[in-house]
C-alpha cells in the first residue's frame, strides 16, 4: 500500500469505501495520528444513507465507528451516540457488538447521552439495552458512575411495564458485574422467567433463579463484552478468516435463486424477512 502519510484527507477517507472488510490496520492508525479527522468521520456515521450503502462501501460506517472509538476523544461521543441509533435500526451487528467496549473507551463524555437513550421509553428495547451496556462499560474507567448506572439497571429489571427483553438485558448487566446488592431482585426475576418458560417450553429464557445462584457462587465477573478489543478486526488473521468465510458462503449460495425483496421471507432463513436476515450483510451476493 502507498505510504499513507502522503495521502491527503480526502484520499484517506476514500479507502473506507473501497477496501471493504480488508482495510489494513495502518489506515486506522493514520486516521488516529492525524487527530483532526473526527469531524469527517462523524459526518459519515451521522448520515443515515451511509448505513445502507452497497458493498464495499457498506463497510465505511463500520470502519468510521471503530476509528472514532480508537480516537476515544470527547468529540467522538456524539457521533458514536448517533451510530448507536443507526446501527440498531439497520441491524448492523458488527457495530452493535462492539459499541459497549467502544463507549467504555470514550468514557465520561458519552455517559449523559447514553443515560438519555437508556431512559427513553420511546426508543426500542435494543437501543436502550446497548446504551445501558455502554454505561456499564464506562464504570470500569469511571467508578464514580457505577452507583447511578447499576441503580438504573436495577430499576429496569424491577419494572414489569418494561419490555421483557430489556429487563433480561438489564439483569445480565447486573450479573456480569456481580452486583450483589441486586441478588434478591435477580432471583425474583429468574424465578419469574422459570415460571414463564414452564408455561411455554418454546420460549427463550434470559436466565433463571438457578442461573443467578450459580453465577454468584462463581464470584466471577464476565466483562468480555465491555472490554473487547474491536481493533482486532484489522488483524491479518481476522481479515483472512473473513475472506475464507465469504468465499464459503458464496459457493454455498451459488445455485440459490436471487434473494427475495426486503419485505419477503428470506430463502436462507424462511422464518425471517430479508430485512431482518441477510439484507446488507457482507458475504451475501
Amino acid at each position: 500500500m502507498t505510504d499513507l502519510r502522503f495521502l491527503n484527507d480526502e484520499k484517506l477517507m476514500d479507502l473506507l469505501f473501497t477496501e471493504g472488510d480488508g482495510l489494513e490496520r495502518g489506515v486506522v492508525d493514520e486516521f488516529v495520528r492525524r487527530g483532526g479527522m473526527v469531524a469527517r468521520l462523524g459526518k459519515l456515521v451521522s448520515d443515515p444513507y451511509s448505513w445502507n450503502e452497497s458493498l464495499p462501501a457498506w463497510w465505511a460506517v463500520v470502519h468510521a465507528v471503530y476509528i472514532l472509538g480508537a480516537a476515544g476523544s470527547a468529540a467522538a461521543a456524539l457521533p458514536l451516540l448517533r451510530s448507536l441509533r443507526y446501527a440498531e435500526a439497520c441491524e448492523n451487528d458488527w457495530v452493535t457488538e462492539d459499541l459497549p467496549s467502544i463507549f467504555g473507551k470514550v468514557g465520561l463524555p458519552a455517559a449523559e447521552g447514553l443515560r438519555r437513550i437508556a431512559c427513553d421509553e420511546t426508543s426500542g428495547w435494543y437501543a436502550r439495552g446497548l446504551a445501558l451496556e455502554g454505561l456499564a462499560a464506562v464504570t470500569l474507567t469511571e467508578p464514580d458512575t457505577a452507583e447511578s448506572t447499576f441503580r438504573l439497571a436495577r430499576d429496569i429489571l424491577r419494572d414489569v411495564k418494561e419490555e421483557l427483553m430489556l429487563r433480561q438485558l438489564a439483569g445480565h448487566v447486573l450479573l456480569d458485574f456481580q452486583r450483589t446488592e441486586c441478588r434478591d431482585d435477580l432471583l425474583a426475576f429468574g424465578s419469574e422467567e422459570r415460571g414463564l418458560s414452564g408455561d411455554d417450553p418454546a420460549r427463550k429464557t434470559g436466565f433463571t433463579d438457578t442461573d443467578v445462584r450459580r453465577e454468584f457462587e462463581l464470584k466471577r465477573m464476565s466483562l468480555e463484552r465491555y472490554t473487547r478489543d474491536w481493533l482486532e478486526f484489522y488483524e491479518p488473521s481476522a481479515i483472512e478468516n473473513r475472506r475464507k468465510r465469504w468465499e464459503q458462503e458464496r459457493l454455498a449460495q451459488a445455485d440459490t435463486p436471487e434473494h427475495a425483496p426486503a419485505f419477503e421471507l428470506c430463502p436462507f432463513a424462511p422464518d425471517r424477512k430479508r430485512k431482518k436476515c441477510c439484507l446488507g450483510k457482507a458475504g451475501v451476493a
